[in-house]
């Protein structure tokens, strides 16, 4: 997510958040970058949960939902 950031702002392209998951493939994390603060989701997330993970990953792309910091 730093490198993303990085390489964005190195091009000229700021891009204020970077959204992040990290995945075993059966349980998920999710995190966000805003500037030099980065948020963790303390919960795990479940494969048998794809419906809530699914609704996470659209997240960033659905600017009028509040993201918890």
């Amino acid at each position: 997510m730093v490198a993303a950031q990085l390489f964005n702002q190195r091009h000229g392209e700021v891009i204020e958040t970077v959204y992040g998951a990290v995945t075993t493939g059966t349980e998920w994390k999710f995190l966000k970058l805003s500037g030099k603060k980065i948020w963790i989701d303390k919960r795990d997330y479940f494969i048998n949960e794809v419906s809530h993970i699914l609704g996470i990953l659209t997240i960033p792309f659905n600017k009028s939902y509040p993201i918890e910091e």
